[in-house]
């Protein structure tokens, strides 16, 4: 399942192509194809340029924090402090254009120049980038900063630059990203240094770069930490002198003058707070109170606002419930396919999230690689080399999924899985699921962590009932169930598979493909040994153009396993 809708705070909002040729300096860079927006821009298109400032923004989350230092893997950090999903005191390399695909345009540095084969990218700083205390932003401060992440920081900060091998001076305000020789160089590693967030070395040289703390650190962004109540509450103040207040990639942006942020540690005792008044905003994710908990006088007068959106980023397959095809059970493509039927999406979409989400059918949900309808010409081209091995009706029927009524039993699609049951060898005798040869009764474990995991499956392990199959829901501890999963020792799980706009080579080699269907620790999660979505994986992997990659995420999509 996916969701479709979200609430949004739209106080935050925060042409001309030009073409970018590799080994040349620009002003951005683009993954696909030429960029957007040309030098000589003044603002990006969703920005508004006359957005008046000032005023409070209080915001609400329901959790807690004791930690301000992004780089350690200890402690909870604080909400807008980590520079990898956003940060409202750090400045990265470049800014990510919110209209395009995968394009990025320089924020604290003026250029950006990159080899033909990807093999390194020079950056130029701007000369009038400084940190908050007026020191300036320097080539020092980034070169010191990547020796710290590369030899001190988590686990996870040091993999994400694990093919940058070396960063050199080569230049008063320039500097180079080196790509390991071993490195698969894709357009991926140049987005990884644009990501790149220096920190001022006067400022943590003194400080232990690899331990928690609550006290605000130095940074150079449109915000500061003006105060902090450890768990409790954080409140970021923009900085009037911030240096790059008139860059057009900031224009429109940072328009509050202060964003508070309160913890709370029960959501029901939130949602009486915005009630009450004591914060102005909340972005809820539970279709459940999205749908009942806004029913309330000061609402219904319009003091209260709700409105919603369609998520523009895509993902990937929020919640899907993976079979484990190293058992013998699930390696039947037609008993998926029947497991796929007995779920009653529609059912439970109405009961639990009061029509507020979308059935998976893809594993690229709303990108460009979600196949829909029948495949196109393009993407028969390059199934075709392969029709002995994919299923006739990849090239004669569209992808979709058949529709159950929201009310009453599935019957239908229930008649069609008993027939795929049957047809696969899987009979019923005395009212119980048996193998016709071996008499063996069709029995699995669905292996959950999540209270709410539990409750979305229990009507659909009650229809297995009905087609004569035990399936056995069990709820465990959060640390068993990593174990489980890094052993493969499931039978169904429930799991997300996010993919992205444009996937990471790595990540969606490690989902989906044979060399890890049985590596320990991987994601492979549905032990997926294929060799025509191994081709179709590298096709996609290997696309040039953004049509490319299209294509072929969209061919791989229809020779996908059904996933409920």
């Amino acid at each position: 399942m996916t969701r479709s809708s979200r609430g949004y705070l739209a106080g935050f909002l925060v042409g001309v192509s030009s073409f970018v040729a590799a080994g040349e300096p620009s002003h951005g860079f683009a993954y696909f194809g030429n960029l957007k927006y040309p030098k000589e821009m003044v603002h990006f298109d969703y920005a508004n340029p006359d957005a008046p400032k000032g005023g409070t923004a209080r915001l609400a989350l329901v959790s807690t924090f004791n930690n301000l230092n992004p780089y350690v893997d200890k402690g909870i950090l604080s909400a807008y402090m980590d520079p990898r999903i956003g940060s409202a005191i750090y400045e990265p390399l470049m800014l990510a254009s919110e209209d395009e695909l995968a394009s990025y345009y320089g924020l604290l540095v003026e250029s950006v120049e990159v080899a033909d084969d990807y093999s390194w990218v020079t950056y130029t700083l701007r000369d009038d980038a400084y940190w908050h205390d007026g020191e300036p932003v320097t080539v020092d401060d980034v070169v010191w900063t990547f020796d710290k992440i590369k030899t001190e920081a988590s686990i996870s900060w040091r993999s994400v630059y694990r093919d940058i091998v070396a960063l050199h001076r080569v230049g008063p305000r320039s500097f180079k990203f080196v790509i390991g020789e071993e490195a698969e160089k894709t357009p991926q590693l140049i987005i990884a240094t644009a990501g790149f967030t220096p920190l001022p070395k006067h400022h943590w040289e003194k400080r232990p770069f690899d331990e928690t703390t609550l006290e605000p650190p130095l940074a150079n962004g449109p915000y500061r930490i003006a105060q902090v109540e450890a768990g409790h509450k954080i409140v970021f103040e923009r900085v009037p002198d911030y240096w790059g207040r008139d860059l057009n990639v900031s224009v429109g942006h940072y328009n509050f003058d202060r964003i508070e942020v309160l913890y709370f540690f029960d959501e029901n005792v939130m949602l009486q707070a915005l009630r009450a008044g004591v914060f102005d905003y909340y972005r809820d994710q539970n279709e459940s109170t999205w749908a009942t908990a806004y029913d309330f006088d000061a609402h219904r007068e319009g003091l209260f606002l709700t409105e919603t959106y369609t998520m523009g980023t895509s993902y990937g397959m929020h919640y899907s419930l993976v079979f484990n095809t190293r058992r013998e059970v699930f390696k039947d493509i037609r008993v998926r396919e029947a497991m796929t039927l007995a779920y009653n999406f529609e059912w439970a979409n109405r009961v639990f999230w009061h029509y507020g989400m979308d059935r998976n059918n893809s594993y690229f949900m709303r990108s460009g690689m979600q196949a829909k309808g029948l495949p196109s010409e393009a993407e028969l081209e390059l199934l075709e080399p392969f029709r002995d091995q994919v299923p006739e009706r990849v090239f004669t029927h569209p992808v979709d999924l058949p529709k159950n009524e929201p009310f009453g039993r599935n019957r239908e699609t229930l008649k069609a899985a008993d027939a795929l049951l049957v047809e696969a060898g899987w009979v019923v005798k005395d009212f119980v699921r048996v193998h016709e040869e071996t008499g063996e009764p069709f029995t699995f474990e669905l292996a959950v962590s999540s209270g709410a995991h539990e409750r979305m499956l229990t009507p659909f392990v009650d229809n297995l009932e009905r087609l004569g199959i035990r399936a056995v829901l069990r709820r465990m501890e959060n640390n068993l169930m990593v174990n489980r999963l890094r052993s493969y020792d499931y039978d169904a799980t429930m799991r997300k598979l996010y993919t992205f706009r444009i996937p990471r080579p790595a990540r969606i080699r490690g989902q989906f493909t044979s060399r890890y269907a049985d590596r320990p620790n991987m994601t492979n999660y549905a032990g997926i040994a294929n060799p025509v979505v191994d081709h179709l994986v590298e096709a996609v992997v290997a696309a040039t153009t953004e049509d490319d990659m299209n294509t072929a995420g969209r061919a791989l999509d229809r020779r996908r396993g059904r996933q409920v």
